[in-house]
């Protein structure tokens, strides 16, 4: 594998580990409430292990892209077109059949912040890798 290659290759999986980190601290603040204050901190570890490794700066875009992740995620959710979401709820056993109904949200906004999230943050690092040259 020649020196550009590896070099190349090492700055996608920097990216790749910025991507997570980003996606944690989104996945924090969209679900602050809930599982968000246990991802938080594991997001704040992995910014400062990446930040203590010298050629990790490369794919620092990555956190762009990663921010996206969890709003794809919460579009696949709510991808039946928002509004009254109903499914049967109740015991056959009991005899105690109903509909429960929630609000989905409408998942068109949120796939559109995540593909211009993702997009940005793959525009970018490969904008910045070609105008800077890297080191193996």
């Amino acid at each position: 594998m020649t020196a550009v290659a590896l070099s190349t290759r090492r700055s996608w999986e920097w990216f790749g580990a910025w991507l997570l980190v980003g996606a944690a601290y989104a996945l924090g603040l969209v679900g602050i409430l809930t599982i968000g204050i246990f991802v938080l901190p594991v997001a704040i570890i992995g910014t400062v292990l990446l930040l203590r490794q010298p050629a990790s700066p490369r794919g620092v875009t990555g956190l762009i892209s990663g921010l996206g992740l969890p709003l794809l995620y919460v579009a696949f959710l709510n991808r039946g077109y928002g509004g009254p979401a109903c499914h049967t709820s109740g015991s056959a056993t009991a005899h105690t059949f109903g509909y429960q109904c929630t609000q989905a949200l409408d998942p068109w906004p949120w796939l559109a912040a995540g593909l211009v999230l993702i997009a940005a943050g793959v525009v970018a690092f490969v904008v910045h890798s070609r105008s800077v040259p890297s080191s193996v």
